[in-house]
């Protein structure tokens, strides 16, 4: 990965802003991730500061819209509750964002699951619901996308 040269004025937040707009043309950010790619690229801290509050002014960050986008993400992709709130935390958004997101979920985490576990039962080809080494894997696979062991137990139990 290439580091940028630090910049020519880092206290100044016209050019933090410029920064910030550059990054935000590659990808949504979260403001705190914003904020941590502007200081790493040598501005100060009210610098990064000040472009993040501007660009958050100019509806360029929306924490909330971005979670609510990333937990729907992930739900279509068959993730459970503790991966998207690991991965929404890793972006940087606030705690209460993040339960907000996910509670704002249509589906049940536990029909997803399910779901999830169906399809990947019929994947195995397992003759019958007494074979255990296919059973384990599904179950692995179902904790490894995020559910809980509780919930993958539930779920094991209704699978056959």
């Amino acid at each position: 990965m290439k580091v940028p040269s630090p910049p020519l004025t880092p206290d100044s937040a016209e050019a933090a802003e410029d920064a910030a707009l550059r990054i935000l043309r590659g990808a949504g950010q979260s403001a705190a991730s914003l904020h941590r790619k502007l200081e790493r690229r040598g501005y100060t801290t009210a610098a990064a500061a000040e472009a993040v509050r501007r660009c958050a002014t100019s509806g360029y960050i929306d924490d909330a819209a971005m979670a609510a986008s990333v937990a729907a993400r992930h739900r279509r992709a068959g993730h459970g509750r503790a991966r998207v709130a690991a991965d929404l935390k890793a972006k940087g958004v606030a705690a209460e964002l993040i339960t907000e997101a996910l509670d704002n979920q249509s589906d049940t985490e536990e029909a997803s699951a399910l779901a999830v576990a169906s399809r990947l039962w019929e994947r195995t080809g397992a003759a019958g619901s007494r074979d255990q080494r296919a059973r384990m894997r599904v179950a692995g696979a179902l904790q490894r996308r995020g559910f809980s062991s509780a919930l993958v137990a539930r779920v094991m139990r209704g699978l056959i």
